[in-house]
Order: C-alpha cells, then sequence, then structure tokens
C-alpha cells in the first residue's frame, strides 16, 4: 500500500506534473491516505472556506481508502516518538501520527517532506513532484 502526505494530494490538485501522472498511473486500491491526512485537507478546506477547493478534495478523497489511526498505529507511534526523543530530533505531531499509520503497515509514504520523515528510521518515503 502507498500512503499519500497532505502536501501531494495538495500538489495533485494544483496540477503538478509529476504527482498527476503518478497518480493517474497508479493501479486502484494501491492508494490510500492516512485518517490524519483527512483531518489536514479538512480543517485547511473550512480555514479556507472555499467551496470549490472542498469539492475537489472530496472527489479526490472518494477514490482512496482511508486508513486509521487504530491501536497498532498508535504502538508504532510511541515506539517512533521515543526514539526521536532520544535523538533530540522530534517531528511535528501531524507528522508524527502519518508516520506512525505508514511505518505500522510498511507503506511508503509519498510526500514533498522528505526531510523531515527521513528522521524516522525504517519510514519509505517517495517525493512524486519531479
Amino acid at each position: 500500500m502507498t500512503l499519500l502526505d497532505t502536501n501531494t494530494i495538495v500538489h495533485y490538485i494544483k496540477g503538478n506534473p509529476g504527482v498527476v501522472r503518478r497518480l493517474q498511473a497508479s493501479s486502484p486500491g494501491e492508494l490510500a491516505v492516512p485518517s490524519i491526512v483527512v483531518y489536514e485537507l479538512e480543517r485547511g478546506t473550512l480555514q479556507a472556506k472555499s467551496t470549490k477547493r472542498r469539492s475537489l478534495i472530496a472527489t479526490v478523497l472518494e477514490q482512496l481508502e482511508v486508513v486509521p489511526f487504530d491501536q497498532h498505529a498508535a504502538s508504532e507511534t510511541a515506539r517512533i516518538h521515543t526514539e526521536l526523543q532520544a535523538k533530540g530530533d522530534l517531528i511535528g505531531p501531524m507528522d508524527l501520527l502519518i508516520a506512525g499509520i505508514a511505518r505500522s503497515r510498511e507503506s511508503v509514504l509519498i510526500t514533498n517532506n522528505t526531510t523531515e520523515f527521513r528522521r524516522v528510521k525504517g519510514l519509505k518515503t517517495q517525493d512524486w513532484r519531479t
């Protein structure tokens, strides 16, 4: 399973050629989004008060499985937090939750925030913008 980060979906909606090409070339059921990404997209849409953006986000999300932040993801997130805290190199709280979901499912996370996520041992990331 390949998980899409918030910024990847935003780049898709904005028409980034690399992201559009890779998303459209993906097999049905191959791509999913962490539930935390849905939260971030919904929050951003509500803050922007854009009905057009809300419609575009809803259309994209209808096509994707939503992967929940479940007990396994919570345990993995706690391990990641402990690992990063020991190194004095924590990442943002939402990214921590997304990383926990991705690592708990051994998924690749598609993001352009590779610098932050690279700190998470064992988390596979790709940037589709190019």
